[in-house]
């Protein structure tokens, strides 16, 4: 999944579309244009971005946005960790930033 809807998520002032993008990418947006861009609950931990769609988007903007998240998600990066190179999506902590319980069977 590169993208979700965002009607008013917890009854939110806008309506928008979370975007899963490469790391840096988010925080670069956000400071360029935080009236557009935003980092949306949840997993902007992650790096996702928020695009708000009220008002007047510049469509061709997220368009473009959309695209980078898509290609993103179609080609993803190495994983981060074991000598790899940098990644962007590390399953080695839940959402909650814990580490994952160890399973006791063995």
């Amino acid at each position: 999944m590169f993208a979700t809807f965002d009607n008013h998520h917890h009854n939110a002032s806008h309506v928008g579309v979370w975007l899963a993008m490469p790391l840096g990418i988010q925080e670069l947006l956000v400071r360029q244009d935080p009236k557009r861009f935003f980092v949306p609950p949840y997993v902007g931990g992650r790096g996702w971005v928020g695009v708000r769609l009220d008002g007047r988007p510049s469509w061709k903007r997220v368009e473009q946005v959309v695209r980078e998240a898509y290609e993103f998600i179609k080609n993803p990066l190495p994983r981060r960790g074991r000598g790899q190179g940098e990644g962007t999506r590390s399953t080695t902590r839940p959402p909650s930033g814990r580490a994952a319980p160890r399973d006791r069977r063995r």
